[in-house]
């Protein structure tokens, strides 16, 4: 199904690009065509993933493997800034965890901080949530903007988005060996984590609505944001040839676009107002 995807994807934004064009109208309308497209097909790959049910408890069990093979690997020293910095996370992340919003795994979160992988953060199954040091570097001195991002891992665990994205794997009788082989290396295990924009999308409103519930500013995402780099949308208009290219993109990416991203955030920021 999902070989057939992109060519599907292709036809119709290239049969819509060409409707509109021809009669005149607005030609930026067409990307959320082509996401309803990539999105249904990778809904169908998620629930291929069903035939393989994780429990609470089997997930945590795989998180607490991943999670023991990360803290051999990669710790900051005691006693040092990185030190300071990893019990920052720590701290914000038993506040994020206490909110009413968590329950899957209410009590049971544990947060790290690890030594590699650029500027990064990431969720394993069973509530286990990371930091790199370059992302705490970047954002330890607004704290809003940690629990921004503290939120939307927790996000991904609370939603079983990191459930869906082990299901599929879970097949062979030791998960961790379908997905890694085995042996938890901090670049494979990144690459292994594939969240669909939907999902990450869904992922950043759960973080705002959370920041909310802690009586927190819901807006620090867009500081997240602008921290890591994500802008806003330049605006340009897109003839059809652009949005036909931006939505193949879109499909095998795993973020939406930035643009977007930051739009949705605006949008479930004003709730609160």
């Amino acid at each position: 199904m999902k070989s057939l995807a992109p060519f599907a994807l292709v036809a119709i934004a290239l049969s819509v690009a060409f409707v509109v064009s021809r009669g005149g109208r607005s030609r930026e309308s067409l990307l959320p065509v082509s996401r309803a497209v990539a999105e249904h097909a990778k809904a169908l790959d998620r629930g291929s993933a069903i035939v393989f049910p994780l429990s609470a408890d089997e997930e945590r069990a795989i998180g607490e493997k991943i999670d023991a093979d990360l803290r051999r690997a990669s710790q900051p020293a005691p006693g040092t800034t990185d030190a300071s910095r990893a019990a920052l996370w720590k701290e914000l992340g038993l506040e994020a965890a206490g909110s009413p919003m968590v329950k899957r795994f209410r009590g049971r979160y544990e947060f790290r901080a690890v030594d590699h992988g650029g500027v990064n953060a990431f969720a394993v199954p069973g509530g286990f949530i990371y930091a790199t040091l370059g992302l705490l570097e970047k954002l330890h001195k607004d704290p809003d903007a940690l629990l921004f991002t503290l939120g939307h891992e927790i996000g991904h665990v609370e939603l079983g988005h990191c459930a869906d994205a082990y299901r599929l794997r879970a097949g062979a009788k030791d998960p961790l060996r379908a997905l890694l082989g085995g042996v938890v290396l901090l670049p494979r295990l990144l690459a292994s984590l594939h969240f669909s924009p939907s999902q990450e999308l869904e992922a950043d409103a759960f973080a705002a609505r959370l920041l909310r519930s802690l009586k927190r500013d819901p807006a620090a995402g867009l500081r997240t944001f602008d921290a890591l780099g994500l802008k806003a949308d330049d605006g340009r208009r897109r003839g059809p040839g652009g949005v036909v290219a931006e939505g193949l993109s879109d499909y095998f990416r795993t973020h939406p676009g930035s643009g977007e991203r930051r739009a949705a955030l605006e949008r479930e920021a004003a709730k609160a107002r």
